[in-house]
């Protein structure tokens, strides 16, 4: 596992040009939109597709075949793809909250620490749940056909925010569809520690099953 992280991390660090290009414009788009809440979420975001883009790497002349020679099962791969998606977002989430720290005493955010806290650990619960259907993907398709699910599942993502998005106005402005609203009501009604804790046991059971479905996919693959 050990030894799986650090080339990893190797492969990460041969894109240093391209990650300071990606954190400058992570910069701008705050400058720009004075919303801390943004930069959260595209560094969130990068940290996936980064996490997620190493297993393009491996795949390159042979690379996976390679791998499987040493002393690295197939599950053990699968699960350490988790494990550097899971570091990585930490790692992302602890310098945007350090940065935060360092800049609100020059700007007004709109955020206090604690909120603050709350959108970092939303997006690294978003990040979970979008890698829990990524990693999946890019474990059993290749690098074309990886290309085609991933705008696929952005698609579908989208439609459902739509619809859901849809739904939700129509209830509000009580145009039918009232047990919506209803449901909407009674769930900011609950104690917080009870939403939290709910939407963390949801977290884990989505990656534990995409964790399983990997292994699957690792066990069955042909290099």
């Amino acid at each position: 596992m050990k030894t799986l992280l650090v080339k990893d991390y190797r492969i990460l660090m041969t894109n240093k040009k391209s990650l300071l290009y990606i954190l400058g414009l992570g910069i701008f788009m705050v400058v720009a939109f004075k919303e801390i809440e943004v930069f959260v979420t595209y560094v969130m975001l990068i940290s996936l597709m980064l996490s997620a883009g190493t297993v393009n790497y491996d795949d390159l002349d042979g690379g996976m075949a390679f791998l499987m020679t040493l002393p690295a099962t197939r599950r053990i791969y699968a699960v350490e793809k988790y494990l550097l998606t899971f570091v990585n977002a930490l790692f992302c989430g602890g310098v945007v909250f350090i940065l935060f720290l360092i800049s609100k005493e020059f700007v007004n955010w709109g955020l206090n620490v604690g909120e603050m806290c709350s959108a970092i650990l939303g997006s690294i619960g978003g990040m979970g749940v979008t890698a829990s259907v990524l990693l999946p993907m890019y474990l059993k398709f290749n690098a074309e056909k990886r290309r085609t699910a991933i705008m696929i599942f952005v698609g579908v993502v989208a439609v459902i925010f739509f619809v859901l998005r849809t739904i939700a106005e129509i209830a509000t402005k009580g145009e039918g569809l009232a047990w919506i609203g209803d449901f909407i009501s009674r769930l900011n009604t609950l104690n917080p520690v009870v939403l939290v804790a709910g939407a963390c046991v949801g977290l884990v059971i989505c990656i534990a099953l995409s964790m399983l479905i990997s292994i699957r996919i690792m066990q069955k693959k042909e290099f």
